[in-house]
């Protein structure tokens, strides 16, 4: 499904250049729960934002379900996001003036979507995760794993093929982020390939792959 070779990233940084990444080769199964682990300023967060297509390499190539999506440009990795891929970010970022069924049905906005399918489609996705009851409440109105439940019904009204989680239980308690990680294990578990950035070596003990990074370099797991 995710396929990296030689991948560098670098930054200017005054006069001088900072690589955040070096030398990245990295293959990532179809249908595997994959964790991407290592020290705050290893290069995590650079790589997941490449991966969903928010940040581009300087060199090096990054194969998506076969195709080499190096070069895409803005809008060709726009709609390359809007269909293939999910997000779930640590701080939710859910629209605090949308409810529950409006954040979830967002991404269906931007396909052109019609109205009753989009209701229809949030409401699916918000029983998925256990939330179709609070589809009318506003992200203030509800927990933070409640919110989170909700990222990921976002994260999934668009059928992607991978979905990219970022420190998905950094600010849950640890039963919350316990029952956030049950939830991202089922999703995986119905065939879909999910990346999860983390701290956490409990997390990463729960994945099938680990991919450990440190300086910018992999150290392990480059391969499931």
């Amino acid at each position: 499904m995710i396929q990296l070779e030689h991948l560098f990233k670098a930054y200017p940084f005054g006069t001088q250049t900072v690589w955040a990444l070096k030398d990245i080769s990295v293959t990532i199964i179809s249908g595997t729960l994959t964790a991407i682990v290592g020290q705050s300023g290893s290069g995590k967060s650079t790589l997941l934002n490449i991966l969903g297509g928010l940040d581009r390499p300087t060199s090096g190539h990054y194969w998506l379900d076969g195709r080499d999506v190096s070069g895409f440009d803005p809008d060709t990795w726009a709609h390359m996001r809007n269909r293939a891929l999910g997000f779930v970010f640590q701080s939710f970022q859910l629209i605090p003036t949308l409810t529950a069924g409006e954040n979830v049905a967002l991404p269906l906005v931007y396909r052109a979507v019609p109205l009753a399918e989009r209701r229809s489609r949030a409401e699916d996705a918000l029983a998925m995760v256990g939330l179709n009851d609070r589809r009318d409440h506003r992200p203030a109105q509800m927990s933070g794993g409640q919110q989170q439940r909700v990222a990921i019904a976002r994260a999934l009204v668009g059928d992607p093929q991978v979905v990219l989680a970022d420190e998905p239980t950094g600010n849950l308690d640890t039963d919350t982020g316990a029952e956030i990680m049950e939830l991202l294990r089922h999703i995986n578990q119905d065939g879909r390939t999910v990346v999860i950035v983390t701290h956490s070596s409990e997390i990463a003990r729960q994945c099938r792959q680990v991919i450990a990074l440190s300086d910018g370099r992999v150290t392990e797991g480059g391969s499931a």
